[in-house]
């Protein structure tokens, strides 16, 4: 069961408007006239296609379809932006600087320039609106822009921040992306205009009901793309040629993985943990990677790899938990749904 903080936290984000620091993105600044083409021939999304103002998901990936890391791109008229976990940040950037060799393209890890916060809840619009004195467009996934703090102390001083629609429940939500220097004041302006303060476990809660998985816990460099439930979002199939394409194109056409993430929803109060093995009829078929309990669901839930021909939706399976047997059932991806338009 959830404790009182985290339960009021939960409300907040899905009546109000929750406040989250969310350190772990990286950013990375990619400049030159090619870094569209590179990035588009690199990457598992069209990234050719983006207009400024405009962002996708993305893989980088190994020539075996392995996964190095999943990321968002952002285009702007005079640059792309990569955000990707922190940890895969030096992987990220030594692997596209691998792949470099004539094109007009520089990268540039800022990640040290930034720092991230996530709004979400109903009122995550209205609010920014009030903070920054104009509408954010919120209403399709990945749309960004920039913002003026607002002058603090009296003075002219203008500092620029950009926010990009990211939602994470079945509200809008958005990232910000704000310099260390203003975190605090802008920290503290947010939660002055009604923004609730909710921390990391109520983060993860929202992405588990949400469906999607991090780095590091539900997947890694082992995975091949298509095992994660990711690639629907994360791969154009019609773009042509990337590193990994061949894998993953075959996988889509003639095959299918060893193994997929799954949703595993769980009867009683327990909440299993990373590593418990899932069986059926007494066999390993997988393992869970992460688990929470849902208020949403109104009880436990995991996500799992599970192994094939397993990961078929409404299976009854059974999640091995010190010393006990929770009984469970195979779910599709996500269990809550984000917002979307």
């Amino acid at each position: 069961m959830m404790t009182d903080t985290l339960e009021q936290a939960y409300r907040a984000v899905q009546e109000r408007c929750g406040l989250i620091d969310w350190p772990a993105w990286g950013l990375i600044h990619v400049g030159g006239a090619d870094r569209a083409g590179f990035l588009h021939h690199l990457l598992s999304n069209d990234i050719k296609a983006l207009q400024p103002g405009g962002g996708c998901e993305a893989a980088l990936l190994t020539a075996a379809g392995k996964l190095l890391a999943p990321l968002i791109v952002l285009a702007d008229s005079d640059a792309h932006w990569l955000l990707v976990d922190r940890a895969r940040l030096a992987t990220v950037v030594s692997t596209l600087e691998r792949y470099h060799i004539t094109e007009d393209v520089t990268l540039t890890d800022v990640s040290a320039d930034w720092t991230a916060f996530a709004l979400q809840g109903p009122q995550s619009p209205a609010l920014l609106k009030n903070v920054f004195r104009r509408a954010c467009a919120l209403s399709k996934p990945l749309a960004h822009g920039l913002v003026i703090h607002p002058a603090r102390d009296g003075t002219s001083q203008r500092d620029v921040l950009r926010y990009l629609a990211y939602p994470l429940t079945r509200h809008p939500g958005a990232l910000l992306i704000v310099p260390p220097r203003l975190a605090e004041a802008l920290r503290d302006l947010l939660r002055q205009h009604g923004a609730d303060a909710v921390g990391s476990e109520t983060l993860n809660v929202l992405r588990i009901e949400a469906g999607m998985p991090w780095y590091g816990l539900d997947m890694d460099e082992a995975n091949l793309l298509p095992e994660t439930g990711l690639a629907e979002r994360l791969v154009s199939y019609t773009k042509g040629c990337y590193v990994g394409q061949e894998v993953i194109a075959r996988l889509q056409t003639y095959g299918s993985v060893s193994q997929a993430l799954m949703g595993l929803a769980c009867e009683g109060s327990i909440v299993p943990a990373p590593g418990d093995e899932i069986v059926k009829e007494g066999q390993p078929i997988g393992r869970v990677t992460s688990a929470c309990f849902s208020p949403a669901l109104k009880g436990p839930i995991a996500l799992g790899l599970v192994k094939r021909p397993h990961y078929v939706e409404g299976i009854p399976i059974e999640i091995l938990h010190a010393g006990r047997a929770i009984s469970s059932i195979l779910a599709q991806l996500p269990f809550v749904p984000p917002h979307s338009p």
